[in-house]
């Protein structure tokens, strides 16, 4: 079984079956810089090292990863990098908080 993984504020879940509606994005709509998710705060990515082995796409308001047959790793300035399996497609979730004080939740700001 393929484990979840955490870097920083992101969990990159595994998924068993990927409606094929959502893998038309992988070909119509990859992102080319192979950015996962930007910093709002320092200005550093989450990003795939080394874009020939993965896709990056956004499907509606949900960002993947699809990895190709080597695997890939996930690189960050300021966390040490992950490993994602091979032949993998992960669903990109961001952390979220909740303010009390405005009775909202937030992205957790990286």
């Amino acid at each position: 079984m393929i484990k979840t993984i955490r870097q920083g504020d992101l969990l990159f879940i595994p998924q068993q079956e990927v409606a094929e509606h959502v893998l038309e994005y992988a070909k119509t709509a990859p992102r080319k810089n192979g950015v996962i998710a930007e910093g709002e705060a320092t200005g550093h990515h989450h990003r795939v090292e080394v874009l020939e082995d993965a896709q990056v796409f956004q499907a509606y308001n949900d960002v993947y990863v699809k990895v190709g047959l080597n695997g890939v790793s996930i690189v960050h300035e300021e966390h040490g990098p992950v490993k994602l399996a091979p032949e993998t497609t992960y669903k990109v979730n961001r952390a979220r908080e909740f303010d009390y004080l405005a009775a909202n939740t937030r992205y957790v700001a990286d």
